[in-house]
């Protein structure tokens, strides 16, 4: 009964892993970088078949500074840019869900935004992330600082 439970909970261990984001390896790869104005949020990618999944590390807030803090915040997993590869894609799609409390009250600013663009191998992209004023929004270039041709998709990963 006892190995019962422990292989339980390990096969319960070993899922929750597959919630996030698997990024793939290769040559047959693009990479994107995340950042933001100081608002913190978390990166999403498109999954075909199984929905938007969060990358394993969230955008943060520039660290105040000091050692201690920025190791604080490498165990929150935060980060104030997170890369990661995503598949070549013609329709690839990526996103940001931002969840914050507002100051002094019980309501949350929420916003999710997401792009589709094509994502070509080897490339090496840039999403940024701006929030300001209740609105929130998402730009893409490539590694010349040249706009991709992203365009503003609804919530959805087919």
């Amino acid at each position: 009964m006892k190995y019962l439970a422990i292989a339980s909970f390990a096969i319960t261990l070993a899922g929750c892993q597959h919630l996030s984001y698997q990024p793939p390896h290769g040559e047959d790869t693009a990479k994107i970088t995340f950042t933001t104005n100081g608002t913190p949020a978390q990166p999403v990618i498109c999954v075909p078949g199984k929905g938007f999944r969060s990358t394993e590390y969230s955008l943060a807030r520039t660290p105040m500074g000091g050692d201690s803090m920025n190791d604080l915040m490498q165990t929150l997993k935060k980060n104030p840019t997170v890369t990661t590869t995503i598949s070549p894609s013609e329709q690839a799609r990526v996103g940001v869900v931002y969840n914050q409390k507002s100051l002094n009250s019980t309501l949350r600013d929420r916003c999710k935004i997401a792009l589709q663009f094509d994502a070509i191998a080897g490339e090496h992209y840039q999403a940024s992330f701006n929030y300001s004023a209740d609105q929130c929004g998402l730009s893409i270039s490539d590694s010349t600082g040249k706009a991709a041709d992203a365009v503003h998709i609804d919530w959805e990963c087919p």
